[in-house]
C-alpha cells in the first residue's frame, strides 16, 4: 500500500504541474467550470482523495490522513496538497509496546515452565527420598537384627564359658580330692610297711630265745 501511495503522489504532482502549465498559457476567462481540462483534473484529484481516504481508514486510527485540500487563488478550486508522511517515531511506541508484551509473555511462559520443571523435579526427588528412607529403614532393621543375633551369640558363648569354667573347677576339686586320698593311702601303706617290718623283726628274735 505504501508503494501505491507513492505512485499516486507522483501522479498528482505531474497532473498539478500540467494543470499549472495550462493555466499559465490559457486565458483567465476560460478557467472554471467551463474548462474540460480543469474539470478532468479536479475530478481526478477528488477520486484520488476518495481512494486515499479509503486506504487511510484501513490503517491505524492514530495515523494522520495522507492529503488535505486547500483553495487556489484563482477560481476557488480545491487542489489536494500532500501532507507529510507519518513519522516512523510515532510507530515506535506501538511496536515497542508489542515487543515488550511479547517479551513479558515469553518471560512469563519461561517462568511457568521453569516452575513446572522445578515442581516435577521436586516431586521426583521426594519420591526418591521416600524410597531411600524405606531402604534405610530396611538396613536399620537388618542391622538391629544382626546386633540382636550377635548379642544372643555372645550370651550363649558366655554361658558356655561359665559352664566350662564350672566343669574345670569341678574336675580340679575332684583331682585335689583324689590326690588327698592318694596321700592318705600312701601314708597308710607306709604305716603298714613299718608294722610289717616290726613284726618280721619280732618273729626273727623269737626262735632264738
Amino acid at each position: 500500500m505504501e508503494s501505491e501511495e507513492i505512485y499516486m503522489k507522483q501522479e498528482v504532482k505531474m497532473q498539478a504541474a500540467a494543470f499549472k502549465d495550462k493555466k499559465q498559457r490559457a486565458p483567465a476567462n476560460k478557467e472554471g467550470a467551463g474548462n474540460p481540462d480543469y474539470e478532468n483534473i479536479t475530478l481526478t484529484f477528488r477520486n484520488q482523495e476518495k481512494l486515499k481516504g479509503s486506504h487511510s481508514s484501513l490503517k491505524n486510527q492514530g495515523k494522520q490522513p495522507s492529503a488535505s485540500t486547500h483553495c487556489t487563488a484563482s477560481g476557488g478550486a480545491h487542489v489536494p496538497t500532500l501532507s507529510r508522511p507519518p513519522s516512523e517515531s510515532a510507530q515506535v511506541p506501538c511496536c515497542l509496546h508489542r515487543a515488550l508484551t511479547i517479551l513479558y509473555t515469553l518471560l512469563s511462559l519461561s517462568c511457568i515452565i521453569l516452575l513446572a520443571l522445578v515442581l516435577a523435579k521436586n516431586s521426583e526427588m521426594s519420591q526418591e527420598l521416600l524410597v531411600l528412607k524405606r531402604e534405610l529403614w530396611n538396613v536399620s532393621d537388618s542391622v538391629r537384627e544382626c546386633q540382636e543375633e550377635q548379642n544372643r551369640g555372645w550370651s550363649s558363648i558366655q554361658q558356655l564359658t561359665r559352664e566350662a569354667k564350672q566343669g574345670i573347677d569341678t574336675v580340679k576339686r575332684s583331682v585335689q580330692f583324689e590326690g588327698e586320698k592318694m596321700k592318705m593311702l600312701l601314708t597308710d601303706m607306709s604305716q603298714i610297711k613299718n608294722k610289717l617290718q616290726e613284726i618280721s623283726k619280732a618273729l626273727e628274735k623269737k626262735p632264738s630265745s
